[in-house]
């Protein structure tokens, strides 16, 4: 590790004298000696780069990405894919990369995007059987999905994989059966737990608790009894379940990511014709850890109270949706409107922001592009819509024009026109698909977005370190931390002013220890001397030393920021204090004297 140390301070000698070549030659050599040393592709691309090797320079970052994918260190990887897109943005390996980088640290919208992306690539090649792989890699991303499971089974049979397509289409009749079993147990235990029969005397007031505090009598309107289907005597008295079973773990391994479909068996949210019951249930469903049925119940609930103009539940509802759903585009498209209809600005603003972050987050960046210069029409001061127009960090290269048309390919496409359509049926399914994804994928991990914001950070990916950022400061245990280095990353680029913003508002949150506030004050002072404002950079700086008085450099920093004050208000007194002393010499001599003598008393 010392040599690998040594190594590293060699070539950034060599680095800062401009001698790019021998650099060069010193990292290939090291390369050999740590291949998996994943920092040293990225400084060889780097250098490449410095030397107008362009193509040398993407191959040791996907090199390095694939080092860094070995050695686990998945945020560093991610990184130098991104590094790679930003120059090329057609090499169709490295979204596949990326897809199963963002699988492994649990981001599944991410992942799902450059899985997608990858397939349909992939697609166009003609290369049908890597494009079903990562098909079905994309489901194994949102498991138990009916829905899904039926939509790439559709697909397998559109390319003439029928058996498989077969295969796929029972598995989700097969989820399917195991819903409606699963309604039937909630619609019956609801009932019993709503409508409950006199108790007599002799029970057990320990049974009567039990069975009337369960985590499904936590409703407040009970259904009543004719509204819900009848289910046969003896068949009521074969399968009853208690409350217990449905909190058993076989009930709950049951109730574990079932997806619900809304076309087959009976759909409970026409029976309960009442906004309110269709809210409970889902509510319901929600305590049950069933997401999709509680999703399906709220886009019913908020459907209905659109249609009768309910728009503060209709707006509740889409929150709803959004918060367990963050990739989820109509319900933020659904709450844009609302603020719209309402004329309130503000609202609007805030709702249309967090439609561009879903946008962005998807990778449809034209359109996310396009509500932040919307947001900016209304707001012509937003900061947020500000930054995400004119992009932090060095500006990727243009893209290259498209190419000419290839007439081959054209001709292929006339001459089989059944071909043509059997794609165009595809490409339907396809985005089908990728819509139903994305509507059942959730957030993950937010502790790997605030690790992957830090490894954009660190190889100058600042726009990107961002946006991850801001995803993790979501996590409330993680939103100290996240905004320190979104204002670090802001600092490092040269956004000295949204630096100071979001620092400062860091400095608001509450309930965390002194030592966690130090690099915020610190970063502070770094601001503020930027700006040239060296007393409150004093302060900040010594808000930082009365939190930790062990750090050498803090404490030179002081004071040298200190003599810099005193010279600073020296030279202004003098300033202050001048005038022409050739007319009012006596005059002056006559205040200096009292002054001294005043002084001095």
């Amino acid at each position: 590790m010392a040599e690998l140390v040594d190594l590293k301070r060699k070539i950034a000698e060599l680095e800062a004298k401009g001698s790019f070549n021998e650099a060069i030659e010193e990292l290939e050599s090291a390369i050999g000696e740590f291949p998996s040393e994943g920092s040293l592709y990225n400084k060889l691309g780097d250098l490449y780069l410095r030397v107008n090797q362009q193509k040398n320079a993407l191959s040791a970052y996907e090199k390095g990405a694939r080092a860094f994918k070995e050695e686990t260190y998945f945020p560093n990887a991610i990184a130098l894919c991104k590094k790679i897109l930003r120059f090329d943005k057609n090499r169709t390996e490295i979204y596949g990369l990326l897809g199963e980088l963002h699988k492994d640290l649990d981001q599944r919208g991410e992942a799902a995007n450059y899985l997608l992306e990858y397939a349909d690539r992939k697609r166009r090649a003609n290369d049908l059987d890597t494009a079903l792989k990562t098909y079905d890699m994309i489901r194994e991303l949102v498991p138990n999905n009916a829905r899904i499971l039926k939509t790439i089974s559709a697909i397998y049979e559109q390319v003439g994989k029928k058996d498989r397509g077969s295969e796929l289409l029972e598995q989700a009749k097969e989820i399917e059966t195991k819903h409606e079993k699963f309604k039937e147990i909630v619609l019956e235990e609801k009932i019993k737990t709503e409508v409950t029969p006199d108790i007599p005397e002799e029970t057990p007031e320990a049974e009567v608790e039990e069975k009337t505090t369960g985590k499904i009598a936590e409703v407040e309107e009970p259904i009543r009894l004719e509204e819900i289907k009848p289910v046969e005597k003896d068949r009521q008295a074969k399968d009853s379940i208690s409350i217990e079973d449905i909190v058993s773990p076989e009930v709950a391994e049951l109730l574990k990511d079932e997806q619900r479909s809304s076309s087959v068996g009976v759909d409970i949210t026409e029976k309960l014709s009442e906004i309110d019951k269709t809210i409970e249930l889902g509510e319901l469903y929600l305590k049950l850890d069933s997401i999709e049925e509680a999703i399906d119940c709220f886009r019913d609930a908020e459907n209905a109270a659109w249609r009768s103009k309910d728009y503060d539940k209709a707006l509740n509802l889409n929150k709803k949706i959004a918060d367990l759903r963050p990739f989820d585009l109509k319900s933020r498209q659904h709450l844009v409107e609302i603020a719209r209809m309402r004329k309130d600005n503000d609202t609007q603003v805030t709702f249309m922001l967090e439609l561009a972050e879903a946008l962005n987050r998807r990778e449809a960046k034209s359109e996310a592009k396009k509500i932040y210069r919307d947001v900016l029409r209304i707001d012509p001061e937003n900061v947020v819509a500000k930054e995400r127009v004119g992009p932090i960090g060095p500006a990727a290269p243009p893209e290259k024009a498209a190419s000419a048309v290839d007439l081959g390919e054209v001709l292929r496409i006339e001459q089989s026109e059944a071909k043509a359509q059997a794609m165009q049926s595809i490409e339907e399914l396809v985005s089908e698909f990728r819509r139903e994804v994305f509507e059942s994928i959730g957030e993950g991990d937010y502790t790997s977005h605030y690790d992957l914001g830090v490894a954009y950070k660190g190889m100058g990916l600042y726009q990107e370190a961002v946006e991850e950022l801001e995803i993790a400061a979501k996590d409330e245990k993680l939103k100290l931390k996240a905004l320190e280095m979104i204002g670090a990353s802001y600092l490092d680029y040269d956004k000295v002013d949204d630096a100071i913003r979001v620092l400062s508002e860091s400095l608001e949150i509450e309930g965390h220890g002194d030592k966690e506030y130090f690099g915020i004050h610190f970063l502070l002072g770094n601001c503020h001397e930027k700006r040239n404002e060296l007393r409150s950079a004093l302060k900040s700086y010594v808000n930082a030393y009365n939190i930790d008085k062990k750090v050498p450099a803090l404490n030179q920093k002081i004071l040298q920021l200190k003599q810099k004050v005193t010279d600073e208000l020296e030279k202004r007194r003098k300033n202050a204090s001048g005038g022409n002393l050739s007319d009012k010499s006596a005059s002056i001599e006559q205040k200096v004297d009292r002054k001294s003598k005043i002084t001095y008393l």
